[in-house]
């Protein structure tokens, strides 16, 4: 039963990887793109609280301060 959790605690580690990578391909795609300052700054701000979403929830651990110890 262990090794079950552990592989899919593994492969969800790398498709948060996996999506942390294509967060930042698309950010470096928006700085050639000619769009208005006010709209790039606000992507990229969207795109960075996305991206410190995950690396707190699912690196930091962050969810385990509010569950309930068994």
């Amino acid at each position: 039963m262990e090794q079950r959790g552990l592989a899919a605690a593994l492969r969800r580690g790398r498709w948060v990887f996996v999506a942390l990578m294509v967060l930042t391909v698309v950010e470096f795609i928006l700085l050639w793109l000619n769009i208005p300052r006010i709209l790039f700054r606000f992507l990229l701000l969207v795109i960075n609280g996305v991206d410190a979403g995950l690396i707190l929830y699912y690196f930091m651990h962050i969810a385990q301060l509010w569950r309930k110890e068994a």
